[in-house]
């Protein structure tokens, strides 16, 4: 008997085996939140932008590696952290929602909440071109539309039907009239704008912390910047065996070949022209400013260590072919001592400041790039389309992010600056 015991006994011993092993063993389910993506893209069960005041929206974020998201991103309404990934929309107003995770910040969505007894006022763009269509909508409680029902007035004078042009530039006010039970009523009025983009120049200095008569670009640069706003500015640091330099740029040398720097210092307006000693700053200001026909925005969100970027570009007449973007992030306020020829020339704003200057400040130091040195192909852009990019980065951890900047620059194909952008790290820089 002892054998057919053991026998039943080991049977049953293996079974129990094979069941709790079974029960320990993990579904091979993918991790969510695993951060296999660059981009995020929110989205809501909202069939329009319009909503009621009380009414709910589920928000959902996909990544663009397929993957859902919602679950681990943090939603924000109006820069305000929510919880969870619903919120309800207890107040009328203009509400904007974007989420992020692991220092990725999505797309940003846009609602208008609406008082269920009044008419709301739409307006499709609320900082136009010149010579840009906006358009004006109203609708009822439920979303409807009910343009048809309404007489718009800009500025106080009627127009016709609901849309309004400009030529000029200036700020607008824009309001309806509709009529319930025979009583005139009127809606909120809101503002729009229309601009003409002024063109930003683009002043790039090849320098180096050995170079001796490098602080004169740096000086001229200083006097342009008091002289316009309108330049957005590079310095592109190139080492040397006998004087490293802790800012070397690893593909200065690229540049340098593509634009014909030999050595330094050098200066070049717009990427290819020769800005040459004395760094005359009228040749700059000469442009800047100007008009032209087509404007840049940047937008960023630094989330730890991750930097999240959007570009527009917006076109009058439509892109050119060959239209590139090149995305810069570049610092400021960085210390190290800067070798000094002009230390015994009292004509020189470095006179007697020292050889090398101790801690000289280098600012707009090109740092990154975020695309192609030389740009990244903008695809065919119809007139008063815009053209969107955005970018993801890990910023280094011995950067000084409150002392980051953008600079985005559209280069023809023949690699010249047409106008460019510049704006802090988490700063929101509209088209201008």
């Amino acid at each position: 008997m002892k054998p057919h015991y053991f026998s039943r006994l080991f049977a049953v011993l293996t079974i129990l085996t094979v069941l709790i092993s079974c029960s320990k063993k993990e579904e091979n389910v993918p991790l969510q939140g695993g951060g296999d993506f660059t981009v995020l893209v929110i989205s809501s069960d909202s069939p329009d932008n319009v909503l009621v005041v009380d009414e709910t929206v589920t928000f959902t974020v996909m990544g663009d590696d397929a993957v859902d998201y919602t679950n681990d991103a943090v939603f924000y309404v109006n820069q305000t952290e929510i919880s969870g990934s619903s919120y309800v929309f207890n107040t009328a107003g203009s509400y904007d929602i974007y989420a992020s995770h692991l220092g990725v910040t999505s797309n940003t969505l846009s609602f208008d909440v609406i008082d269920a007894a009044e008419r709301t006022l739409l307006i499709d763009n609320k900082k136009a071109l010149r010579n840009q269509t906006t358009t004006f909508t109203m609708v009822d409680a439920d979303g409807n539309d009910v343009t048809s029902e309404a007489t718009f007035f800009v500025n106080n004078t009627e127009i016709s039907g609901n849309t309004y042009t400009s030529a000029s530039a200036g700020n607008f006010d824009v309001y309806a009239e509709y009529e319930v039970s025979g009583t005139t009523q009127t809606t909120e009025t809101k503002s729009f704008s229309v601009f003409i983009p002024l063109r930003k120049v683009v002043l790039e200095d090849y320098t180096g912390t050995w170079c001796g008569y490098c602080p004169s670009v740096a000086a001229a640069i200083v006097e342009a910047h008091a002289a316009t706003e309108h330049i957005s500015v590079v310095a592109i640091h190139e080492t040397a065996n006998s004087y490293p330099d802790p800012y070397h740029f690893p593909q200065v040398d690229l540049l340098q070949a593509e634009f014909g720097v030999t050595g330094l210092p050098a200066a070049r307006i717009n990427r290819t022209t020769t800005w040459s000693d004395p760094y005359d700053v009228s040749e700059v200001t000469a442009m800047a400013g100007e008009e032209t026909d087509f404007a840049i925005a940047i937008n960023s969100q630094l989330s730890g260590s991750t930097l999240s970027v959007e570009v527009k570009v917006i076109y009058e007449n439509g892109s050119v072919p060959g239209d590139k973007l090149v995305l810069y992030l570049i610092e400021n306020g960085l210390l190290h001592d800067q070798v000094n020829y002009y230390d015994n020339d009292p004509t020189s704003p470095f006179y007697m400041m020292g050889n090398p200057i101790p801690n000289f400040e280098h600012n707009e130091v090109l740092r990154l790039s975020l695309t192609d040195i030389f740009g990244d192909a903008i695809p065919a852009t119809d007139a008063f389309d815009t053209y969107n990019a955005s970018f993801s980065i890990s910023i280094p951890s011995d950067y000084i992010t409150q002392n980051l900047e953008l600079v985005a620059m559209v280069v023809s194909d023949d690699n010249t600056a047409r106008n460019s952008q510049h704006a802090a790290v988490n700063e929101e820089k509209e088209f201008e």
